[in-house]
């Protein structure tokens, strides 16, 4: 069983919903300057609170899930790759890995920010997953692998148990880019994986893909989300 985000996101709805109506009634209440004053505080701690929210709750809370059963004893890799990962140096990363494996299976999962975290549009970053898993899946067919792709959902623990439960996979291979580029919901991720499945689990470390140069002049700072 997975559990869901939606509480969250409603609870903070929920919030900033109760913002704009305190607004509504203070204009038409007219307070006094001491009034608007006390009702500034309590909406930036309010929405204080929202912002901050994605690190008071757990969102990688997945429960482990009963992989998929194979119809053959035939090895499979299982690969979780963050989308900002080089797709040349990730492709080079599963050739090692690779070993028996008659089948790859990739799953790239949405990478989301803090703040997006609270809001249900994830199109671009769902788009730049897919450009990805695309690209990477194609690599490994340049190379006569039998390869298959998904997108994965914002939680990376999440995506793969999902993935084991399609999937027969008989290792399972964890690919983020260096620390200072890592996701925030990818803190540990080994060692939580390896709690969630009996599945061999390993971690690579691929070089991000190059930014670019928009970025710098836009202020980009490794790490960000």
């Amino acid at each position: 069983m997975i559990s869901s985000h939606r509480p969250l996101k409603t609870t903070v709805g929920v919030f900033a919903a109760a913002v704009v109506y305190g607004l509504v009634i203070a204009l038409a209440v007219k307070p006094p300057l001491l009034g608007w004053i006390g009702f500034a505080i309590a909406a930036t701690v309010v929405l204080g609170l929202a912002a901050l929210a994605p690190l008071a709750f757990e969102r990688t809370r997945v429960s482990a899930l009963r992989a998929a059963d194979a119809v053959d004893r035939r090895e499979r890799l299982l690969v979780v790759a963050d989308p900002r990962c080089d797709e040349r140096g990730l492709r080079d990363e599963i050739l090692v890995k690779l070993g028996a494996a008659v089948m790859v299976h990739v799953v790239v999962p949405v990478r989301v920010s803090h703040l997006h975290f609270l809001t249900d549009d994830e199109t671009q970053e769902r788009r730049e997953a897919d450009r990805s898993m695309r690209r990477i899946v194609a690599l490994l067919e340049q190379r006569d692998l039998a390869a298959t792709g998904s997108v994965g959902s914002d939680k990376p623990l999440e995506s793969m148990t999902d993935a084991l439960g399609s999937f027969p996979a008989t290792k399972v291979v964890l690919a983020t880019p260096p620390a200072e580029e890592t996701y925030w919901l990818e803190r540990e991720l080994l060692a939580k994986a390896r709690r969630l499945s009996s599945v061999p689990t390993t971690l690579v470390i691929v070089p991000p893909k190059r930014r670019p140069a928009s970025h710098v002049s836009r202020g980009y700072s490794k790490g960000s989300t």
